[in-house]
């Protein structure tokens, strides 16, 4: 996806091989471009390669264009997955201010892929958007402004009775100790500004036992995304996206970012050994080499607040009780 102002560079840099002359591809990242992280051009090259560089000097100078900044991001629709800023040499080099906006949009657009990924694949096999809503296998639910159930797809109908009641029309938790954060997710959902704020942290739910939790994110259903599904944008209904916490043992990175303050591949790091994989086996899962992997995980450990892995672990499999009383 691109904006239309850069359609011609995009259509030369296809055309004219610039992919394989571009400096920011040659591998300059010792331990790799990390998920979660936002970079400027002085990270990958010097000033003299941008006043030098044919990519800077004849590709991007041809359009304009001259600095850029990208956000690494998350996403299962392939590695890398980036979101890339643009703009003429002369304004000078991207601010702090405007890399942490950038990470904001980023985190937005991580949020949308999650969801776009898995109607991708439904799509490639012809099938209706109303169809896909139903067959993706992550639970779907379309609320109103009033958090009356609008619309559920099948893999949601089994969350009903178990994680939420429907009563007098509205869905709420079947624990109530969820259902204050449950409430005010769907209010913060409703406020988003992309790219003014960050996306709405992800919540989780007990089932009606206590025993499981599920991990739910909540989006406003706005835009191409609702005319879609079928939905009148500016109708206030929100998406409400859901998983369980533990999918094979392996707790969802993003709910570790959250909670803990972590980059997404320092996240991602710890969410593998949780699971049970060694440092060695996921370094290797993660395309990292083992001596960076446990740098990382040093990296962890002080932001977590442990000293050896086997706390980090005691503490992450606690991960859903302390999301409920945290109230996140």
């Amino acid at each position: 996806m691109h904006s239309a102002q850069i359609s011609s560079a995009l259509h030369d840099y296809v055309a004219e091989g610039w992919s394989l002359r571009n400096p920011w591809l040659e591998g300059r990242m010792e331990a790799g471009y990390r998920v979660g992280d936002v970079y400027r051009d002085l990270d990958i090259v010097t000033p003299r390669e941008m006043r030098t560089n044919p990519f800077y000097t004849e590709f991007l100078h041809k359009f304009g264009l001259g600095r850029q900044m990208v956000a690494i991001i998350y996403s299962d629709i392939g590695n890398p997955t980036c979101l890339v800023s643009h703009r003429g040499m002369a304004k000078g080099p991207f601010r702090k201010n405007e890399l942490q906006t950038h990470l904001l949009v980023a985190r937005h657009v991580e949020q949308a892929l999650r969801i776009t990924s898995k109607f991708v694949k439904k799509e490639a096999e012809n099938r209706s958007y109303a169809e896909i809503f139903d067959a993706v296998d992550y639970a779907m639910i379309v609320l109103d402004g009033d958090q009356r159930l609008v619309k559920l797809n099948r893999e949601a109908e089994a969350l009903i009775g178990n994680y939420f009641n429907h009563e007098k029309e509205r869905l709420a938790p079947a624990s109530r100790e969820d259902a204050h954060a449950f409430t005010s997710a769907i209010q913060a959902a409703h406020k988003i500004q992309p790219g003014v704020q960050d996306a709405p942290h992800p919540i989780t739910i007990g089932d009606r036992h206590g025993e499981e939790r599920i991990v739910v994110w909540i989006s406003p259903l706005v835009g191409a995304a609702a005319d879609k599904l079928g939905f009148m944008s500016g109708k206030n209904n929100v998406l409400v996206l859901a998983q369980p916490l533990k999918r094979n043992r392996v707790i969802e990175p993003t709910i570790i970012r959250s909670i803990y303050g972590l980059s997404t591949g320092e996240a991602r790091l710890a969410s593998l050994l949780v699971s049970g994989r060694t440092v060695k086996d996921a370094a290797k899962e993660l395309d990292l080499t083992e001596g960076t992997a446990r740098f990382v995980l040093n990296q962890v450990f002080r932001k977590v607040g442990v000293h050896r892995q086997s706390e980090l672990v005691a503490q992450m499999q606690e991960l859903g009780r302390y999301v409920r009383a945290r109230g996140t």
